[in-house]
């Protein structure tokens, strides 16, 4: 894990999106949102990879301070030896996902309940 990331960051296409979904959400940071994000992405099934282009936003130690998110995903991807890279990668790909599914909705609550009734 020596080159593991040691930033966590969001692609310039994503940066406007993620501050709609902290309005959508009502998070209390850009952070939460993006953790939201990332859950949803490996709720949604999405396959570990890498983005390009993300901008540092965050240090992994204010990410992630006790270790656990890194243990989750190593537990959900276990073939996975860059565990932060893949937060980045699955913040930025929820970030995309919900920002599709908001589309013009302002409410993600709204729009996440409405979603799963029409399954």
């Amino acid at each position: 894990m020596a080159s593991d990331k040691k930033t966590i960051g969001i692609t310039k296409a994503n940066a406007t999106a993620l501050s709609n979904l902290v309005i959508a959400g009502r998070f209390g940071s850009e952070l939460d949102a993006a953790k939201f994000a990332m859950a949803y992405a490996v709720k949604k099934g999405t396959p570990p990879g890498n983005i390009e282009g993300a901008e540092t936003k965050w240090n992994v130690g204010s990410v992630d301070p006790d270790g656990s998110m890194r243990s989750l995903l190593e537990s959900f991807y276990p073939t996975g030896e860059e565990p932060y890279r893949l937060a980045e990668h699955l913040m930025n790909e929820g970030i995309k996902s919900l920002a599709e599914l908001l589309g013009a909705n302002g409410d993600l609550y709204d729009t996440l309940f409405t979603s799963a009734q029409t399954r």
